[in-house]
């Protein structure tokens, strides 16, 4: 399913378009220009679907290029590929190389298997395929590290006197609850429960 909505009106736009505008249009268009009896209203007839045809044009070509940009956004270069494939797997081994407990051998046997799934001929046949690798493990990769890094981040100012305020408010709440008879009845019910 596409979900971006650049792509979404370009698709939408393109099925108008191929909806208003077939060959038999133009040529209704043309003969329409011709049976007119003065020549200055057959060239300027024949002007205007000219015009008309150039605008249509640029609009495929602007629809074109919506597509070529998310295609380009997805699709991992040769270069890019063959760094990766080239980087990883020697990343990784170093990596697991230090582990000598059996999780680490775990890994390592693992990586073995991996290491089919990491080859530059595959990362082309998926793609082919229409595997969106940026999608499927670069967006993850992003969240998690995303989440890495704001956990350590300190709350702010502004952050620490909401916080306050709020547990001010609800300590309010419960004095006004203490205050009311019937409401520390249910209260105490609650907390039973």
């Amino acid at each position: 399913m596409i979900e971006n909505p650049d792509l979404i009106k370009a698709s939408i736009d393109l099925g108008k378009f191929l909806i208003q505008n077939t060959t038999q249009t133009i040529i209704d268009n043309k003969k329409l220009a011709k049976t007119k009896g003065n020549n200055e209203e057959t060239i300027q007839s024949l002007e205007e679907i000219i015009n008309t045809l150039i605008a249509e044009k640029n609009q495929l070509i602007e629809i074109a290029q919506i597509y070529d940009e998310h295609l380009v956004s997805q699709k991992i270069s040769e270069d890019d590929i063959e760094y990766i494939t080239d980087s990883l797997i020697p990343l990784l081994e170093n990596i697991l190389e230090k582990d000598d407990s059996d999780e680490g051998f775990k890994n390592r046997e693992s990586l073995e298997m991996l290491k089919p799934l990491l080859a530059k001929e595959t990362f082309n046949i998926l793609q082919l395929l229409g595997f969106n690798f940026k999608k499927a493990i670069g967006e993850p990769l992003t969240l998690i590290i995303n989440k890495l890094i704001t956990i350590q981040v300190p709350e702010t100012t502004e952050q620490s006197i909401e916080l306050e305020a709020l547990i001010a408010q609800r300590e309010i709440e419960y004095f006004k609850i203490l205050q009311d008879e019937k409401a520390y009845e249910r209260l105490l019910r609650l907390k039973q429960q």
